[in-house]
């Protein structure tokens, strides 16, 4: 295609993709619209669906096939994060769950049967428009301010017990694709199936999770735990294949067991969002419409068929289990149907396994498209998105008074929170309990600096460690970082945005001049308020 090779072309499409998924999404955010939406619509406008700019490449469809499992690996581990263990695992909640996925799978399947006429094709439609997804409803909770009301926890347990339902559901389905259906063999599968799912979880918690809490205390830096991550989430898929288990859905299982263990740690929870988010997810979602066929009337119909079907039947089951949920109706009924995650997913590993052809999937992700967007604007009319009016005033008269105020003028006002490498660990330590700091920056003979030591690394050691060891030899971070000369008002978006333990000030040379702690900015922030009172 184009006269070039496809690894060639692979690297200027995966370019391509990301930026144009990224600006759509951004385009999309300031209307307050479902943002991957975008990215779904540019890749079939780009794609064979429309003008057939690029097509699915194997390295490409690599990438989309890692996307798949690291977005749902990402997905278990944060998007689940406020998810009680007891909850979960509470028996009430796991038979409503399952009822609220049942039922719409039932229906939708037994309907859409006779559009298709197919009992598999039928089965994964029924799955992947009849289960919901966490991922989409967290954002949906947060923006109308139901995240944290007994409503929204509710709405969530439900959300999160009928996805894993609906992705069990698949991997049973797939395990039964072309053989010859007997009691025993579902049996056997079911089993396989269990043990499977006990294994993983119990390995992920118990071995995985013990291994990287000791890697992560005795590496130098936090990307060492995120490749072995990376590594065992790459290694079990694959094992999981071999067996006949999808890779994608042991990815899920892995991050909802290691989710406690990432989320107790800030910067490694922050580095596999970026991973995930800011590469693989905008080339997920821009790759889904890269498998559509042309697009045409009869294709469009029969994706407007299917989602009237599913918009109509999802939302009874939440409807029903409202009533003793204590939620309300309207809010659990559409709050139970959002899609846009694993749902999507799923569909494409079921064109991948052959399960589906390319246009049933079209059809169907045309639907799953419609469903993203028109259900939240269903639950907003009980439940609208919550608009957070803020003042500008504090943020002005701060700007005012700061705006000729450097970094170096700050840090020069204070003590410096810093240590040379050579120093011993216990002298790091003192300094940070005398000056109440939660790390210390740490700099060589050449004033050059080398990072930071936080001060709950340093609690971790024991005493023999502390008196013993010297700074060099402790986990050394890397540490914020400005120049002498940048606005002060910088330092304020740098706490904001990032709440780094402490900053480091240097100057053009990148020598080390000082140090500046976020309570140095409040005392000034202070400061400035309590004379505009007087």
């Amino acid at each position: 295609m184009y006269g070039l090779s496809d690894s060639l072309l692979a690297l200027l499409f995966i370019g391509a993709l990301l930026l144009l998924a990224k600006l759509g999404e951004e385009l999309f955010e300031k209307f307050r619209i479902v943002s991957y939406v975008a990215a779904i619509i540019i890749g079939i406008i780009i794609g064979p669906g429309v003008l057939g700019l690029i097509t699915i490449l194997p390295n490409i469809s690599l990438f989309i096939s890692l996307g798949i499992n690291f977005l749902l690996f990402t997905g278990g581990a944060l998007e689940f994060k406020e998810l009680e263990t007891k909850k979960l695992l509470n028996p009430s909640n796991i038979l409503t769950g399952v009822i609220e996925f049942i039922l719409p799978f039932g229906l939708i399947s037994f309907v859409v049967y006779y559009i298709f006429h197919s009992v598999l094709i039928a089965l994964i439609v029924g799955l992947v428009t009849g289960m919901s997804s966490a991922g989409p409803l967290t954002r949906l909770l947060t923006d109308t301010g139901l995240n944290h009301t007994e409503e929204g926890n509710s709405i969530f347990q439900q959300v999160v017990t009928m996805e894993i339902s609906g992705v069990i559901l698949f991997s049973f389905l797939a395990d039964l694709y072309g053989k010859v259906v007997t009691i025993y063999l579902v049996l056997k599968i079911a089993m396989e199936l269990v043990v499977s799912l006990v294994f993983i979880l119990l390995f992920s918690r118990y071995v995985l999770t013990r291994l990287l809490v000791k890697i992560d205390f005795s590496a130098r830096a936090n990307e060492t735990v995120i490749a072995v991550i990376i590594g065992f989430v790459l290694v079990l898929g694959f094992v999981g294949q071999l067996y006949g288990f999808n890779s994608a859905i042991i990815a899920l299982f892995i991050g909802i067991s290691l989710r406690e263990f990432i989320n107790e740690r800030p910067l490694v929870a922050e580095k596999v969002s970026t991973f995930t988010y800011g590469f693989f997810e905008p080339l997920f979602f821009i790759g889904l419409g890269l498998y559509f066929v042309k697009i045409t009337l009869p294709l469009i119909t029969l994706g407007l068929l299917i989602f009237a079907i599913a918009i109509i039947l999802k939302p009874i089951a939440g409807t029903i289990t409202s009533r003793f949920m204590h939620v309300d109706t309207w809010k659990n009924a559409f709050g139970t149907s959002v899609h846009g995650g694993v749902d999507a997913a799923l569909l494409v590993v079921a064109l991948g396994l052959s399960l589906i052809g390319r246009y049933d999937y079209s059809a169907v992700m045309i639907a799953i498209t419609l469903l993203t967007v028109v259900i939240p604007a269903l639950f907003n009319v009980k439940a609208p998105v919550v608009k957070t009016k803020k003042s500008n005033y504090v943020w002005e008269m701060v700007n005012a008074e700061f705006k000729n105020l450097k970094a170096c003028d700050i840090a020069s006002s204070f003590q410096s929170v810093s240590v040379n490498s050579k120093n011993p660990i216990s002298l790091a330590f003192k300094m940070c309990t005398d000056l109440n700091a939660r790390a210390v920056i740490v700099i060589n003979s050449k004033l050059k600096v080398l990072g930071q030591l936080t001060l709950s690394d340093m609690v971790t050691m024991g005493h023999n460690q502390l008196r013993t060891l010297s700074v060099y030899q402790g986990k050394i971070v890397p540490a914020a970082k400005v120049r002498c000369d940048s606005p002060a008002t910088d330092l304020i978006k740098i706490f904001k945005e990032y709440d780094p333990p402490i900053v480091a000030v240097v100057d053009k040379s990148g020598k080390f001049i000082g140090t500046i702690l976020e309570r140095e900015i409040l005392k000034h922030v202070a400061g400035i308020l309590d004379s505009d009172k007087q």
